[in-house]
Protein backbone atom coordinates (compact mmCIF):
# COMPACT_ATOMS: atom_id res chain seq x y z
CA UNK A 1 0.00 0.00 0.00
CA UNK A 2 1.28 3.49 -0.82
CA UNK A 3 2.82 5.55 1.99
CA UNK A 4 0.83 8.64 3.08
CA UNK A 5 1.91 11.83 1.36
CA UNK A 6 2.21 15.25 3.08
CA UNK A 7 -1.16 16.95 3.25
CA UNK A 8 -1.57 19.81 0.78
CA UNK A 9 -2.39 23.37 1.94
CA UNK A 10 -6.12 24.06 2.18
CA UNK A 11 -5.92 26.91 -0.36
CA UNK A 12 -4.73 24.42 -2.97
CA UNK A 13 -7.43 21.98 -1.89
CA UNK A 14 -10.21 24.44 -2.66
CA UNK A 15 -8.74 24.97 -6.13
CA UNK A 16 -8.20 21.30 -6.96
CA UNK A 17 -11.02 19.65 -5.02
CA UNK A 18 -8.58 17.61 -2.90
CA UNK A 19 -9.53 17.60 0.79
CA UNK A 20 -6.92 17.67 3.54
CA UNK A 21 -6.73 15.76 6.79
CA UNK A 22 -6.28 17.62 10.06
CA UNK A 23 -5.84 16.37 13.61
CA UNK A 24 -8.47 17.12 16.24
CA UNK A 25 -7.07 17.24 19.77
CA UNK A 26 -10.47 16.73 21.46
CA UNK A 27 -9.82 13.08 22.35
CA UNK A 28 -6.10 13.47 23.08
CA UNK A 29 -6.55 13.91 26.81
CA UNK A 30 -8.10 10.48 27.05
CA UNK A 31 -4.45 9.47 27.30
CA UNK A 32 -3.15 9.84 30.86
CA UNK A 33 0.38 11.16 30.27
CA UNK A 34 1.99 13.99 28.34
CA UNK A 35 4.47 11.54 26.82
CA UNK A 36 1.68 9.39 25.33
CA UNK A 37 -0.06 12.46 23.94
CA UNK A 38 3.15 13.75 22.41
CA UNK A 39 3.69 10.42 20.63
CA UNK A 40 0.29 10.78 18.95
CA UNK A 41 0.98 14.39 17.89
CA UNK A 42 4.40 13.50 16.49
CA UNK A 43 2.91 10.54 14.63
CA UNK A 44 0.23 12.75 13.06
CA UNK A 45 2.90 15.19 11.90
CA UNK A 46 5.14 12.42 10.54
CA UNK A 47 2.16 11.09 8.58
CA UNK A 48 1.79 14.44 6.81
CA UNK A 49 -0.88 16.21 8.88
CA UNK A 50 -0.27 19.95 9.25
CA UNK A 51 -3.61 21.26 10.57
CA UNK A 52 -4.07 20.88 14.35
CA UNK A 53 -7.35 21.78 16.06
CA UNK A 54 -7.45 22.58 19.78
CA UNK A 55 -9.54 24.51 22.32
CA UNK A 56 -8.97 25.97 25.80
CA UNK A 57 -11.36 23.46 27.37
CA UNK A 58 -9.47 20.45 25.99
CA UNK A 59 -7.34 19.02 28.76
CA UNK A 60 -8.97 21.48 31.20
CA UNK A 61 -6.70 24.35 30.19
CA UNK A 62 -3.56 22.36 29.30
CA UNK A 63 -4.16 21.49 25.65
CA UNK A 64 -2.99 24.74 24.03
CA UNK A 65 0.24 24.80 26.04
CA UNK A 66 1.00 21.17 25.19
CA UNK A 67 0.34 21.83 21.52
CA UNK A 68 2.74 24.81 21.72
CA UNK A 69 5.50 22.53 23.05
CA UNK A 70 4.90 20.15 20.15
CA UNK A 71 4.90 22.94 17.55
CA UNK A 72 8.21 24.38 18.77
CA UNK A 73 10.08 25.83 15.80
CA UNK A 74 7.94 24.15 13.14
CA UNK A 75 6.70 26.79 10.74
CA UNK A 76 4.46 24.64 8.51
CA UNK A 77 1.75 23.92 11.09
CA UNK A 78 -1.66 25.61 10.95
CA UNK A 79 -3.38 26.03 14.31
CA UNK A 80 -7.11 26.26 15.00
CA UNK A 81 -8.37 27.18 18.45
CA UNK A 82 -11.68 28.35 19.86
CA UNK A 83 -13.31 30.77 22.28
CA UNK A 84 -16.62 31.09 24.09
CA UNK A 85 -16.08 28.28 26.60
CA UNK A 86 -13.24 28.13 29.12
CA UNK A 87 -12.36 25.99 32.13
CA UNK A 88 -13.42 27.44 35.48
CA UNK A 89 -10.89 27.85 38.30
CA UNK A 90 -11.99 24.44 39.59
CA UNK A 91 -11.56 23.04 36.07
CA UNK A 92 -8.00 24.36 35.77
CA UNK A 93 -7.09 22.91 39.18
CA UNK A 94 -8.55 19.60 38.05
CA UNK A 95 -6.43 19.85 34.89
CA UNK A 96 -3.25 20.11 36.94
CA UNK A 97 -4.20 16.93 38.80
CA UNK A 98 -5.50 15.01 35.82
CA UNK A 99 -2.66 12.49 35.33
CA UNK A 100 -3.67 10.34 38.32
CA UNK A 101 -7.34 10.93 37.48
CA UNK A 102 -6.78 9.73 33.90
CA UNK A 103 -4.94 6.67 35.18
CA UNK A 104 -7.95 5.88 37.38
CA UNK A 105 -10.40 6.38 34.51
CA UNK A 106 -8.26 4.17 32.27
CA UNK A 107 -8.78 1.32 34.75
CA UNK A 108 -12.55 1.87 35.06
CA UNK A 109 -14.54 2.09 31.82
CA UNK A 110 -17.81 2.60 33.75
CA UNK A 111 -16.43 5.61 35.61
CA UNK A 112 -14.86 6.99 32.42
CA UNK A 113 -18.20 6.82 30.57
CA UNK A 114 -20.04 8.55 33.44
CA UNK A 115 -17.57 11.44 33.63
CA UNK A 116 -17.42 11.83 29.86
CA UNK A 117 -21.20 11.99 29.48
CA UNK A 118 -21.58 14.67 32.17
CA UNK A 119 -18.54 16.80 31.45
CA UNK A 120 -18.51 17.74 27.77
CA UNK A 121 -19.41 21.41 28.28
CA UNK A 122 -21.14 23.89 30.60
CA UNK A 123 -24.58 22.45 29.79
CA UNK A 124 -23.54 18.83 30.36
CA UNK A 125 -24.67 18.09 33.90
CA UNK A 126 -23.09 18.88 37.25
CA UNK A 127 -19.54 18.03 36.14
CA UNK A 128 -19.87 20.29 33.09
CA UNK A 129 -21.14 23.23 35.16
CA UNK A 130 -18.29 22.77 37.63
CA UNK A 131 -15.49 22.50 35.08
CA UNK A 132 -16.55 24.93 32.31
CA UNK A 133 -17.69 28.55 32.19
CA UNK A 134 -20.90 29.64 30.49
CA UNK A 135 -20.73 30.53 26.80
CA UNK A 136 -19.57 34.12 26.24
CA UNK A 137 -19.18 35.48 22.70
CA UNK A 138 -18.92 39.18 23.54
CA UNK A 139 -16.25 41.37 21.99
CA UNK A 140 -14.50 41.63 25.35
CA UNK A 141 -14.48 37.85 25.81
CA UNK A 142 -13.15 37.34 22.27
CA UNK A 143 -10.28 39.80 22.79
CA UNK A 144 -9.39 38.26 26.14
CA UNK A 145 -9.51 34.73 24.72
CA UNK A 146 -7.42 35.71 21.70
CA UNK A 147 -4.70 37.20 23.91
CA UNK A 148 -4.73 34.13 26.16
CA UNK A 149 -4.53 31.71 23.24
CA UNK A 150 -1.70 33.64 21.55
CA UNK A 151 0.27 33.41 24.81
CA UNK A 152 -0.52 29.75 25.46
CA UNK A 153 0.26 28.68 21.89
CA UNK A 154 3.37 30.93 21.75
CA UNK A 155 2.45 32.31 18.33
CA UNK A 156 1.76 35.79 16.96
CA UNK A 157 -1.00 34.60 14.62
CA UNK A 158 -3.81 32.06 14.92
CA UNK A 159 -4.83 30.57 11.59
CA UNK A 160 -8.39 29.65 12.62
CA UNK A 161 -10.23 31.27 15.53
CA UNK A 162 -13.59 29.61 16.08
CA UNK A 163 -16.67 30.36 18.20
CA UNK A 164 -17.07 27.20 20.29
CA UNK A 165 -20.65 25.82 20.06
CA UNK A 166 -22.43 29.17 19.50
CA UNK A 167 -25.82 27.78 18.38
CA UNK A 168 -28.58 29.34 20.47
CA UNK A 169 -26.11 31.41 22.51
CA UNK A 170 -25.35 34.44 20.30
CA UNK A 171 -26.74 37.82 21.24
CA UNK A 172 -28.10 40.49 18.92
CA UNK A 173 -24.69 42.22 19.05
CA UNK A 174 -23.05 39.47 16.98
CA UNK A 175 -22.22 42.03 14.27
CA UNK A 176 -19.93 43.87 16.73
CA UNK A 177 -18.09 40.59 17.28
CA UNK A 178 -17.79 40.04 13.53
CA UNK A 179 -16.38 43.58 13.14
CA UNK A 180 -13.82 42.86 15.86
CA UNK A 181 -12.69 39.57 14.31
CA UNK A 182 -12.44 41.11 10.85
CA UNK A 183 -10.19 43.84 12.26
CA UNK A 184 -7.94 41.17 13.79
CA UNK A 185 -7.72 39.48 10.39
CA UNK A 186 -6.73 42.80 8.81
CA UNK A 187 -4.00 43.21 11.45
CA UNK A 188 -2.69 39.72 10.71
CA UNK A 189 -3.42 38.36 14.18
CA UNK A 190 -6.02 35.98 12.74
CA UNK A 191 -6.23 34.09 9.48
CA UNK A 192 -9.87 32.99 9.38
CA UNK A 193 -12.75 32.93 11.86
CA UNK A 194 -16.18 31.35 12.15
CA UNK A 195 -18.49 29.08 14.15
CA UNK A 196 -17.53 25.56 15.27
CA UNK A 197 -20.06 23.00 16.48
CA UNK A 198 -23.51 21.71 15.59
CA UNK A 199 -24.76 24.19 12.98
CA UNK A 200 -27.88 22.26 12.00
CA UNK A 201 -30.18 24.54 14.03
CA UNK A 202 -29.85 28.11 12.73
CA UNK A 203 -31.46 31.11 14.38
CA UNK A 204 -31.27 34.61 12.88
CA UNK A 205 -28.17 35.63 14.84
CA UNK A 206 -26.17 32.52 13.95
CA UNK A 207 -27.22 32.81 10.30
CA UNK A 208 -26.11 36.44 10.25
CA UNK A 209 -22.76 35.55 11.77
CA UNK A 210 -22.26 32.68 9.31
CA UNK A 211 -22.88 35.04 6.39
CA UNK A 212 -19.77 37.01 7.43
CA UNK A 213 -17.59 34.15 8.67
CA UNK A 214 -14.71 32.96 6.49
CA UNK A 215 -14.78 29.34 7.71
CA UNK A 216 -17.31 26.97 9.26
CA UNK A 217 -16.61 23.87 11.35
CA UNK A 218 -19.29 21.27 11.96
CA UNK A 219 -19.79 17.50 12.29
CA UNK A 220 -20.31 15.08 9.44
CA UNK A 221 -20.63 11.32 9.58
CA UNK A 222 -21.69 8.60 7.17
CA UNK A 223 -24.78 7.58 9.16
CA UNK A 224 -26.30 11.01 9.85
CA UNK A 225 -24.82 13.37 7.27
CA UNK A 226 -24.06 17.07 7.79
CA UNK A 227 -24.79 19.03 10.96
CA UNK A 228 -24.87 22.23 8.95
CA UNK A 229 -25.02 23.45 5.36
CA UNK A 230 -23.06 21.19 2.98
CA UNK A 231 -19.57 22.49 2.08
CA UNK A 232 -19.05 24.45 -1.09
CA UNK A 233 -16.08 25.93 -2.93
CA UNK A 234 -16.89 29.53 -1.97
CA UNK A 235 -16.31 29.21 1.79
CA UNK A 236 -13.91 26.92 3.61
CA UNK A 237 -15.46 24.15 5.68
CA UNK A 238 -13.87 21.95 8.32
CA UNK A 239 -15.72 18.77 9.26
CA UNK A 240 -15.19 16.47 12.21
CA UNK A 241 -16.77 13.62 14.18
CA UNK A 242 -16.89 11.10 11.35
CA UNK A 243 -15.31 8.18 13.23
CA UNK A 244 -15.46 8.05 17.04
CA UNK A 245 -19.22 7.47 17.31
CA UNK A 246 -19.78 6.06 13.83
CA UNK A 247 -17.21 3.25 13.92
CA UNK A 248 -18.91 1.35 16.79
CA UNK A 249 -22.31 1.94 15.17
CA UNK A 250 -21.00 0.50 11.91
CA UNK A 251 -19.53 -2.51 13.71
CA UNK A 252 -22.84 -3.16 15.45
CA UNK A 253 -24.82 -2.81 12.22
CA UNK A 254 -22.60 -5.28 10.38
CA UNK A 255 -22.64 -7.76 13.26
CA UNK A 256 -26.45 -7.73 13.32
CA UNK A 257 -26.73 -8.00 9.53
CA UNK A 258 -24.25 -10.57 8.09
CA UNK A 259 -25.95 -10.29 4.69
CA UNK A 260 -25.24 -6.56 4.54
CA UNK A 261 -21.64 -7.16 5.65
CA UNK A 262 -21.16 -9.74 2.91
CA UNK A 263 -22.78 -7.54 0.25
CA UNK A 264 -20.67 -4.51 1.17
CA UNK A 265 -17.45 -6.53 1.35
CA UNK A 266 -18.13 -8.01 -2.07
CA UNK A 267 -18.72 -4.57 -3.57
CA UNK A 268 -15.60 -3.09 -1.94
CA UNK A 269 -13.48 -6.16 -2.68
CA UNK A 270 -12.29 -5.80 0.91
CA UNK A 271 -13.43 -7.28 4.23
CA UNK A 272 -15.54 -4.61 5.91
CA UNK A 273 -15.47 -6.54 9.19
CA UNK A 274 -11.74 -5.68 9.36
CA UNK A 275 -11.34 -2.46 11.39
CA UNK A 276 -8.71 -1.04 9.01
CA UNK A 277 -11.15 -1.35 6.12
CA UNK A 278 -13.97 0.23 8.14
CA UNK A 279 -11.78 3.16 9.25
CA UNK A 280 -10.56 3.74 5.71
CA UNK A 281 -14.10 3.71 4.33
CA UNK A 282 -15.25 6.28 6.91
CA UNK A 283 -12.27 8.53 6.15
CA UNK A 284 -12.83 8.36 2.40
CA UNK A 285 -16.55 9.05 2.83
CA UNK A 286 -15.85 12.10 5.01
CA UNK A 287 -13.29 13.46 2.56
CA UNK A 288 -15.64 12.89 -0.37
CA UNK A 289 -18.23 15.01 1.43
CA UNK A 290 -15.83 17.91 2.06
CA UNK A 291 -13.80 18.10 -1.10
CA UNK A 292 -12.60 21.69 -0.72
CA UNK A 293 -11.76 21.83 2.97
CA UNK A 294 -10.29 19.92 5.89
CA UNK A 295 -11.49 16.75 7.61
CA UNK A 296 -10.40 16.36 11.23
CA UNK A 297 -9.41 12.92 12.42
CA UNK A 298 -9.36 12.54 16.20
CA UNK A 299 -7.84 9.36 17.57
CA UNK A 300 -5.46 8.30 20.31
CA UNK A 301 -4.48 5.19 18.35
CA UNK A 302 -1.51 5.65 16.05
CA UNK A 303 -2.60 2.70 13.90
CA UNK A 304 -5.91 4.44 13.18
CA UNK A 305 -4.02 7.59 12.21
CA UNK A 306 -1.85 5.58 9.81
CA UNK A 307 -4.93 3.99 8.27
CA UNK A 308 -6.64 7.39 7.97
CA UNK A 309 -3.65 8.92 6.19
CA UNK A 310 -3.51 6.02 3.73
CA UNK A 311 -7.17 6.48 2.80
CA UNK A 312 -6.73 9.39 0.32
CA UNK A 313 -4.48 7.27 -1.92
CA UNK A 314 -6.32 3.96 -1.49
CA UNK A 315 -9.82 4.13 -3.03
CA UNK A 316 -12.21 1.19 -2.82
CA UNK A 317 -14.32 -0.10 -5.66
CA UNK A 318 -17.98 0.93 -5.39
CA UNK A 319 -17.36 2.88 -2.17
CA UNK A 320 -20.14 5.41 -2.85
CA UNK A 321 -22.65 2.59 -3.40
CA UNK A 322 -21.55 0.90 -0.17
CA UNK A 323 -21.87 4.14 1.78
CA UNK A 324 -25.42 4.59 0.47
CA UNK A 325 -26.34 1.03 1.46
CA UNK A 326 -24.99 1.51 4.98
CA UNK A 327 -26.72 4.88 5.42
CA UNK A 328 -30.06 3.52 4.22
CA UNK A 329 -29.82 0.45 6.45
CA UNK A 330 -28.85 2.59 9.44
CA UNK A 331 -31.80 4.93 8.93
CA UNK A 332 -34.19 2.02 8.48
CA UNK A 333 -32.93 0.44 11.70
CA UNK A 334 -33.34 3.70 13.66
CA UNK A 335 -36.91 4.17 12.40
CA UNK A 336 -38.03 0.72 13.57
Amino acid sequence: MNEPQPIAHEESNRQTGRPALGFGCASLFGLPTKRERRVVLESAYDLGIRHFDVAPIYGLGLAEAELAEFIGNRTDIRVATKFGMRPTTVGRLAGLAQTPVRQLLKSSQKMKAKVKSSGQGPDAGFVGRTLYSRNDYSVGAARKALSASLRALRVDRIDYFMLHEPAGALGDDYSDLADCLERECSKGTLGRWGPAGDLSQMDANLAGLCSRATVRQFPYDLMTGYYGQPPDQDRESITFGFMSATLPLLRGLLERDPELRHQCSELLEADLSDERTAVQLLVRNAMTHNQFGTVLVSSTRVENLKTACQAPVAPFRNEAEVATLIRQKSRATRSQ
